[in-house]
């Protein structure tokens, strides 16, 4: 017996539109973008240098966390994990196939 909603009028879609446009100006630079190289895809060297920064500072490193911490896809931050742990910067704490996790070396070995 409700009828559906009520359709919105002209005046309410611009208001809501110039709501949205506003909103995403705001929200320009929340997350830091890792600069990618062209051809094959891989982090730079200042995006890499800036990723360990930020890592040493975390307990623990998963994919997901640095996916979402950095606007990475899960794969390529896996790629990146697997990378820093080969270097040393990462050690490996629990690896499987699904989500491995990583910790920076501890201090006392």
């Amino acid at each position: 017996m409700g009828g559906g909603k009520k359709r919105p009028t002209v005046s309410s879609l611009e208001k809501r539109a110039k709501k949205a446009t506003e909103g995403k100006k705001e929200e320009g630079g929340k997350k830091p973008q890792m600069k990618l190289s062209g051809t094959t895809g891989e982090l730079t060297e200042v995006s890499m240098d800036a990723l360990i920064k930020d890592i040493k500072g975390l307990k623990y490193v998963t994919p997901y966390v640095l996916a979402s911490r950095l606007g990475l896809k899960l794969s390529r931050a896996k790629r990146v994990l697997r990378e820093l742990e080969s270097r040393g910067i990462l050690v490996a704490i629990d690896k499987n196939s699904r989500v491995p996790i990583y910790a920076p070396p501890s201090k006392k070995s």
